[in-house]
């Protein structure tokens, strides 16, 4: 009887374990509509914008894009070639630019063939030419799964990855220190089926020039996922890797936040159970990203699922200070595949300041979670 008793309390016990976060959440939930933002230093509701992920450029900026645009539409090409030559050797900028030009260029290319032909000996346009082929073979063949792919649509995107990647092998030459080549040539690997031995060759090439450039690691991810060559233990330990070796300031710890989520989508769930290990890994993430320069053009997408992954983990505080962070933009995934982005936004902020603090909590009177109230008690 005493260990039938005994059994029962065990299981009650990793029920309330189990449950916790769940109703915490769904108290706060229920709670969101007392929920007033401005008491945690949060926009209003009123001034959420579910257009953009991020602050806009900066007005000079704004100008210098339409400047360039306005050239190209010209012929001239000179502008964006000072465009790229001012990002220096800040690869994560200079790759960020040439995607900019990179859409510029695939609704009027006429101005990047003539950069080509004027200046047959700059890295830049080689390895704008080849993102280009690039960006178009991915658009013939779509995002979805390769058996419903249209033949002749394979084919031409074969054709265009063929192309990028020569292309890029070329900018390579032109441009040795210049890791943006490798970038074309690490993205086509996946569509061209290369082995994992001719993936790790690019990947060194890559890595040798920029060991922590986002982009680059972004596409890598891509092709150690399930749906491409690898499996979910080799995506997310490519994902925590990318962690462990952050240098400061740069957001590529945010990959592992990209591999978690394709793993739900796959899954449907988490990769391991509720875990100290998964949330030391949240944690690194959320403390690399707070290093990285808030002008930096992937922070604002890595912070909206840092704030939502973190909620989801339990970790109110640390998401309570990512939101904080974001300001009112709300245009970015997870948000943006809500049929309200703004209320999905605000819920999940409303979650996690009502779960974050003991202040917080006391001052709106939003539901406490039982962890909260432990401490209470034994204070």
């Amino acid at each position: 009887m005493m260990q039938l008793l005994l059994d029962v309390a065990v299981l009650v016990l990793l029920a309330g374990l189990i449950l916790r976060q769940p109703l915490a959440r769904a108290r706060a939930k229920l709670a969101a509509r007392r929920f007033d933002p401005t008491r945690y230093d949060l926009p209003s509701r009123d001034e959420l914008d579910p257009s953009r992920a991020g602050p806009p450029l900066p007005k000079n900026a704004q100008l210098e894009l339409m400047a360039l645009t306005d050239a190209a539409s010209q012929g001239d090409w000179r502008p964006a070639a000072a465009y790229l030559d001012h990002a220096g050797q800040d690869w994560d900028e200079r790759w960020h630019r040439v995607q900019l030009l990179g859409e510029i260029a695939t609704e009027n290319g006429y101005w990047l063939t003539q950069w080509s032909q004027d200046r047959p000996d700059s890295g830049d346009a080689a390895t704008l030419k080849a993102y280009v082929l690039l960006l178009t073979g991915w658009a013939i063949r779509g995002s979805g799964l390769g058996r419903d792919v249209p033949a002749p649509h394979m084919r031409q995107f074969h054709d265009h990855l063929h192309a990028a990647v020569e292309t890029a092998r070329q900018a390579a030459t032109l441009a040795p220190e210049d890791p943006g080549p490798w970038v074309v040539m690490v993205t086509g690997a996946r569509g061209l089926k290369y082995t994992r031995a001719q993936f790790r060759s690019l990947w060194n090439e890559l890595t040798r020039r920029a060991p922590n450039h986002f982009m680059g690691h972004r596409q890598a991810l891509e092709y150690w996922t399930p749906k491409w060559h690898g499996t979910d233990r080799e995506m997310l330990a490519f994902g925590e890797h990318a962690i462990l070796n952050c240098a400061p300031g740069s957001p590529v710890a945010g990959i592992y936040l990209y591999a978690v989520a394709v793993h739900i989508k796959r899954q449907g769930k988490l990769p391991t159970p509720p875990s100290a290990r998964r949330k030391r890994l949240l944690a690194d993430v959320h403390r690399a990203l707070n290093q990285v320069p808030e002008d930096n053009p992937y922070l604002p997408s890595l912070r909206h699922l840092l704030a939502h992954r973190l909620s989801h983990s339990g970790m109110f505080d640390q998401a309570l200070d990512q939101f904080r962070r974001i300001g009112p933009w709300c245009g970015a995934t997870p948000w943006s595949s809500s049929n309200d982005p703004i209320v999905a936004f605000d819920t999940e902020r409303a979650i996690a300041a009502a779960n974050a603090g003991r202040r917080a909590k006391t001052t709106q009177g939003l539901p406490e979670n039982d962890s909260t109230k432990s401490r209470e008690g034994g204070s």
